[in-house]
């Protein structure tokens, strides 16, 4: 089975919330269009970072189950966030509710599954499971970062990251082995845990990977690893606008090679599953 792949889309920088939400809904869904690859898997797996508002995120759902047979996304840590005054009283300063909400507005997307606290789901004899997966905050380091320089200690209202880092744990132990598992922060050390001081606030390392492929974001690379225990892991992040230019420095490639580059960045991957 083909499995198209995609994180981090973070809809609301590339298309900013506008009070006409028709036209808001519209220039949303022409830039998902132009993610889809040329030849679509039969199922889209999103690692999580829609959108900073709900309406967004469920246009977003609500495009890709009409594209795909079925749809699978994980919350990630913006998908929690309080971003104004506003959804601080629409939502009562507690990111929990944001997520409620977000749940209101997609049950009639019969093809589309919320992946949550490792509970296993089967499509086509494939399972599948996922969930957030909270950072541990163990290390003095890491809650400094959390507390001082993460926007999530501001913007996340009312959610115990540690406690429900501790409740994802408990549910993984009991987890069986799985096709694929979706996390919105990686399980393995990335690449990218280089540049981040490796902080458990970019990682949430799992001693036993206990699936077959893995698909994950929060950090901003697009890459596939193979790690000791046999597991692929892919992470094709779309991040923040032009945010692929970091990776290619104008006075290093020339005009065509970006442009190329560009192309292969803001698409939707593939792999398969047997």
């Amino acid at each position: 089975m083909k499995v198209d792949y995609i994180s981090d889309l973070h809809l609301d920088f590339h298309i900013r919330h506008n009070g006409n939400y028709g036209k808001w809904e519209n220039k949303t869904h022409l830039f998902l269009e132009k993610l889809l690859p040329d030849n679509k898997g039969e199922v889209l797996v999103i690692a999580g970072d829609l959108s900073h508002y709900n309406i967004q995120s469920k246009w977003c759902l609500e495009y890709f189950s009409k594209q795909y047979e079925h749809v699978f996304f994980v919350m990630g840590n913006h998908d929690y966030y309080l971003i104004s005054g506003g959804q601080n009283k629409k939502y009562k300063n507690n990111s929990i509710n944001r997520e409620f909400e977000l749940m209101k507005l997609i049950p009639s997307l019969n093809n589309v599954t919320h992946l949550y606290d490792f509970e296993e789901f089967s499509y086509n004899r494939i399972k599948i499971a996922g969930s957030t997966l909270w950072y541990p905050l163990q290390e003095q380091k890491d809650i400094d970062f959390f507390n001082n320089i993460s926007n999530d200690s501001k913007l996340i209202k009312k959610l115990d990251v540690v406690a429900e880092h501790s409740y994802e744990t408990f549910k993984y132990e009991y987890m069986e082995e799985v096709d694929i598992l979706v996390t919105h922060v990686p399980p393995d050390i990335l690449q990218s845990h280089i540049k981040y001081d490796s902080t458990s606030c970019y990682l949430n390392e799992l001693e036993n990977i206990k699936a077959k492929h893995v698909v994950t974001g929060h950090v901003h690379e697009q890459n596939k690893y193979y790690n000791t225990d046999g597991t692929n892991i892919y992470i094709n992040a779309l991040g923040y606008p032009n945010e692929w230019l970091n990776h290619m420095n104008p006075l290093e490639y020339s005009k065509e090679e970006r442009q190329k580059f560009a192309l292969e960045w803001n698409v939707i991957k593939s792999f398969e599953v047997k």
